[in-house]
């Protein structure tokens, strides 16, 4: 992946493509996580001096808490599910979440960002999510797809034409015949489960503190 980078930034300077636009926009991609979590944290104290109070998690009759416990438990059960079934450049993945979306990591994790605004409780909030933090990892997404065009060529303009970007138009096939343990291990996909987790008991705590 690295290599891959390094060979498409070495293209878009051969191009004359290298002013201070181009040179934000890299920044703002290679950043994006970073920066999401500086934007998260600031509308969280934010929340805490507004003294917010977050939806209880235990209020299973709330039908807002519940959306938000779907959208985070959804978001991190598809991340969990394409990152032990991505093989990362080294083949082009279209199995399991690959099948119907092509970035289902992205997708997984916006779902857990919009499902934390829920639960905080502050639709402004989703705003920013779907605002500046959208743009981000969209800006990824296509540099992300030039350079899959780029390594694997007719296969992924086929693959482009018959799997959406995010929105699925049916069920994967084999929904998890390419999934691997080992490969979700080596993903470290788990600190995003945990971090998940971890989240999920803040807001609890939050709302009980408040």
């Amino acid at each position: 992946m690295n290599s891959a980078l390094a060979a498409d930034a070495s293209t878009l300077r051969a191009n004359g493509k290298s002013g201070w636009h181009q040179r934000a926009f890299e920044f703002l991609v290679r950043h994006r996580i970073r920066i999401s979590v500086i934007v998260f944290v600031c509308l969280i104290l934010e929340d805490l001096l507004e003294r917010r109070q977050p939806r209880d998690l235990a209020n299973f009759r709330d039908p807002w808490m519940m959306l938000g416990l779907a959208l985070v438990s959804g978001g991190l059960a598809l991340r969990s599910w394409a990152a032990g079934t991505l093989k990362k450049w080294a083949q082009l993945t279209t199995q399991g979440p690959y099948g119907v979306i092509r970035h289902p990591l992205y997708v997984g994790s916006f779902m857990m960002m919009i499902g934390f605004c829920v639960l905080i409780n502050d639709e402004k909030n989703i705003y920013f999510i779907l605002g500046p933090v959208l743009l981000m990892y969209l800006a990824k997404v296509f540099k992300e797809e030039r350079l899959l065009a780029g390594k694997f060529g007719a296969p992924w303009q086929a693959y482009a034409a018959e799997v959406p970007r995010f929105i699925p138009r049916r069920l994967p096939r084999t929904p998890f015949a390419a999934w691997s343990l080992q490969q979700w291990l080596g993903s470290r996909e788990y600190r995003a489960l945990v971090s998940g987790l971890l989240g999920l008991v803040a807001v609890q705590l939050w709302r009980l503190a408040a």
